[in-house]
């Protein structure tokens, strides 16, 4: 395994005090290779001189699972991965009996107890934090909801984009939280991918942040699709399973948006079988129907997990900031709903077009197409 001058001396160090290494690992949600990761792993580990002990925490964030989908993805994650894992763990955000305080901060209780700490990320363009990577998956994924809500909260500034880092809420108060864990006695060797449509393309093992540094260069060049200037429309195409519903494909919108000029129009095709996604982000949505009232709500209420989603929305649309006008291309969202998010629903792509071709002002002069949008980033040169 790459980077194994960094690997070996952790791992020893985690055998010679007979403590268990806390593997983290990233749910189903993420495209993280973690049973490949795990093999390739199991089979460094079986040349030391001391077999290390392992237990594995599944850093699931506020994300909820069944019973049976945690069995199928222990089974494709854990089963014949070759090393002996004693426990495993579901991280629940919502279960006192689970948390506990580690330096100021509120995490599952394994990361108090645990010395020795192996995230296993997947890095990639992450709309308000940057990107993503095992930063996250030691930290974010195993926080308690207010943690992770105080940190998702930076959502909200300006400064919170894809593929911008430092001087970014979001990320900043991610590389707070590793420095605590450090601080308080924790060492952290951290297996970092980039994968694209399952195929691992780059992997490097060290410090969560020095090999998030080492891999942004491959991420920018798998992910990110220079353009000269903004288009006038945007086709933005989202598969499942981001195209589940709209609070999922909406991540599309918030990776693009820079590559569409203000005024301009986009095309949003995702099937959205489930439908608008959850209850929060709608409503916010049907109470405000422009940026400053969406502003003014999560003021005098307070920020709740998934209002950056709703905020951004409304500035990327409202007329008085970017003005984008956005066609939904949708058989499962209705006119209602649609309309509460600022956008109108077509069934086909020709009528969405049309439409665009008519409330758009301006010329149309240049239009891009964006396939995988929820995870391809298309940007003018120097702005990431």
């Amino acid at each position: 395994m790459s980077g194994s001058p960094v690997l070996e001396p952790f791992l020893n160090a985690a055998a010679s005090t007979g403590q268990p290494v806390l593997l983290l690992v990233n749910d189903g949600h993420r495209s993280t290779l973690t049973n490949p990761a795990l093999a390739t792993l199991a089979e460094f580990s079986r040349a030391l001189p001391a077999q290390p002990r392992f237990r594995a925490l599944v850093a699931t964030g506020t994300h909820r699972f069944s019973a049976e989908e945690r069995r199928a993805f222990e089974a494709l994650t854990f089963a014949d991965c070759g090393l002996q894992i004693e426990a495993v763990a579901w991280h629940d955000v919502t279960d006192a009996a689970w948390l506990t305080a580690v330096n100021g901060m509120c995490l599952h209780r394994w990361l108090a107890e645990s010395a020795f700490l192996l995230p296993i990320g997947s890095v990639e363009p992450h709309y308000f934090a940057g990107v993503t990577g095992a930063h996250k998956t030691v930290t974010i994924g195993c926080m308690a909801q207010e943690e992770i809500e105080g940190n998702h909260a930076g959502a909200l500034a300006p400064e919170s984009d894809v593929l911008r880092l430092h001087g970014n809420p979001v990320f900043d108060g991610i590389v707070e939280y590793l420095g605590k864990l450090q601080s308080a006695g924790k060492t952290i060797c951290a297996i970092n991918e980039v994968v694209r449509g399952g195929e691992l393309i780059a992997a490097a093992v060290g410090d969560p942040l020095e090999t998030l540094d080492r891999l942004l260069p491959t991420v920018r060049q798998v992910f990110v699709r220079p353009i000269e200037r903004p288009a006038d429309v945007l086709r933005l195409r989202v598969p499942l399973p981001l195209g589940r519903n709209l609070y999922q494909a909406d991540k599309a919108l918030k990776n693009n948006h820079l590559a569409v000029r203000d005024g301009g129009g986009i095309v949003l095709e995702a099937d959205c079988p489930e439908g608008v996604g959850p209850d929060a982000f709608m409503n916010l949505l049907r109470r405000a129907g422009d940026y400053a009232t969406a502003r003014q709500i999560v003021a005098q209420e307070g920020y709740r997990l998934g209002d950056h989603k709703a905020v951004k929305l409304r500035h990327l649309t409202d007329p008085a900031q970017r003005g984008v006008r956005v066609a939904l291309v949708s058989p499962h969202v209705s006119d209602a709903d649609a309309e509460s998010a600022g956008m109108k629903v077509f069934p086909k792509l020709a009528p969405a077009l049309d439409w665009l071709a008519r409330v758009v002002p301006g010329r149309l002069e240049r239009g891009l197409i964006v396939e995988d949008a929820g995870v391809t980033c298309a940007t003018p040169h120097g702005r990431h």
